[in-house]
């Protein structure tokens, strides 16, 4: 019968033993990535060359007296305000279909060009005008569209928040499913 093993020598590495291999971590980790080290380092020496990283060194140094200041800009410029409703119209552009979006986008281009060589003195309408011009299938269909548009924009306003904010994360979920 084997003798019980009851001393276990660890092998306990040197400083510089974990620096040379923490080295050679680096070394492969920049030979992988070597394009995007040199473009970030490119980017760098034009941010040195412009001279930002000297404004920055100089906020980084001094940042208990340039901090106030930073945050009283931020509040007074609405800048957090502006970034919610950046976020907020981003989300909104992920619920839309693009073909829809691209679609509707060429349409109203096409109906400002349109709207923008007409002579408004010369091509004034009225009432009756405008009546007639209602049996026009083009005028109908963009009509049609705007009251589609319109009403089912009041069905909306009427919803509760919780029940605007449950459709908002069903399409983001239908989205992230197909």
């Amino acid at each position: 019968m084997a003798s019980p093993i009851t001393r276990i020598n660890r092998r306990i590495p040197t400083e510089e033993e974990i620096r040379e291999q923490e080295l050679k971590h680096l070394a492969e980790g920049a030979a992988k990535s070597n394009p995007g080290l040199l473009m970030f380092m490119d980017i760098i020496q034009e941010m040195y060359d412009a001279g930002y990283l000297e404004i920055f060194h100089g906020m980084v140094k001094n940042r208990e007296k340039v901090m106030p200041y930073v945050f009283d800009f931020i509040k007074v410029s609405g800048t957090p305000i502006v970034l919610k409703n950046a976020v907020t119209g981003l989300q909104f552009l992920s619920t839309l279909e693009p073909h829809q979006v691209q679609r509707t986008m060429n349409a109203v281009s096409h109906g400002m060009n349109k709207a923008l060589d007409t002579n408004t003195e010369e091509d004034q309408k009225g009432f009756f005008d405008l009546l007639k011009m209602m049996k026009d299938p083009d005028v109908n269909r963009s009509i049609t569209m705007l009251l589609n548009f319109l009403k089912s924009m009041g069905e909306h306003l009427g919803n509760s928040p919780q029940d605007v904010n449950r459709e908002m994360n069903q399409d983001k979920q239908e989205i992230t499913n197909e």
